[in-house]
């Protein structure tokens, strides 16, 4: 009986020992996003910096909310105009800030993570035209919801800090699709 008390406490144990990643946990970090609308493919990168926190309760259920702020302002030196003509100026576009709910399953093991962010993001965003005589040809001030998914892996420094290099789309919704670069560090308690 002893034996089967010790067999049966030890399965029930094996999930804990063997799955350090459950919890709450939150985390920083800095995104790169390349922005193509209007044509322009030369956009400059707009900068974000991003906050998070989270909820594992195993590898494949978990829950991330994420809030994101522009801190750069995207610029080029070109744009198509309504009929599609290539035209010389400016383009300044920026990311004000964005909110995103994700579902993130992961595969663990003792180095390293890979994981999937699938979920649903608000943003706000801002950008003027002007002409090669500094006149605005037209500004916009626009927000969009929409799916929004992507890959990261992280790398385990110690049982508490990974970090994380991801790669996402911010939202389905807006056009051209801007994609963020993200390298941030997370903290699970």
């Amino acid at each position: 009986m002893k034996k089967l008390c010790v067999i049966a406490l030890s399965l029930i144990a094996l999930p804990v020992l063997a799955d350090n990643n459950r919890g709450f946990y939150l985390g920083a970090g800095g995104s790169s996003i390349k922005d193509s609308q209007d044509g322009v493919d030369d956009m400059s990168q707009i900068r974000a910096l991003e906050f998070f926190g989270g909820y594992k309760y195993n590898d494949a259920l978990g829950i991330e909310l994420r809030l994101g702020k522009g801190r750069t302002t995207g610029t080029s030196s070109f744009f198509f105009d309504d009929k599609g003509t290539v035209q010389n100026g400016s383009v300044e576009r920026e990311v004000g800030n964005y909110t995103s709910l994700y579902y993130k399953p992961e595969l663990v093991n003792d180095e390293a993570k890979f994981y999937a962010l699938l979920g649903y993001t608000h943003v706000n965003t801002s950008g003027t035209v002007k002409d090669a005589a500094g006149k605005l040809v037209r500004s916009t001030d626009d927000s969009a919801s929409g799916y929004s998914y992507g890959l990261g892996v992280g790398f385990v420094i110690n049982e508490h800090f990974n970090i994380n290099v991801e790669y996402k789309n911010l939202s389905d919704e807006i056009s051209g699709k801007p994609n963020l670069a993200s390298v941030n560090l997370d903290y699970r308690f």
